[in-house]
């Protein structure tokens, strides 16, 4: 039986490789629920002030513009009913992130009209 060239660095090829590459371990993720009825956030921004309506959690409120600068940073103690004072640009896009005592974010874009 005659074994070609291209058979033969073939097979010696899979060999090197199959021995060379690591066996990777079996990952398992925990995943928590985006939407349940404890951790939904409501935000509105309408006539230059900005409501939060949702969890009864203290955290840190800040919002980013598009490209990154930080407009505002404030500790806020309850989620449940925030209302905020902000002249945001019109027609522009922001970032609102909102990280909890324990240590949940929750990231919304909103649209200043």
């Amino acid at each position: 039986m005659k074994i070609t060239s291209i058979t033969f660095c073939f097979l010696i090829f899979s060999l090197v490789f199959v021995k060379a590459s690591p066996i990777l371990p079996s990952f398992s993720f925990i995943t928590q629920p985006t939407s349940t009825s404890d951790d939904t956030l409501n935000i509105i921004y309408q006539n230059n002030s900005l409501l939060i309506q949702g969890i009864k959690i203290n955290g840190t409120l800040k919002i980013y513009s598009i490209i990154g600068n930080k407009i505002m940073d404030m500790n806020v103690q309850d989620f449940s009913k925030v209302f905020i004072p902000i002249n945001l640009e019109r027609q522009n896009l922001y970032i609102i992130r909102i990280e909890t005592t324990d240590n949940r974010i929750f990231t919304h874009k909103i649209v200043a009209h």
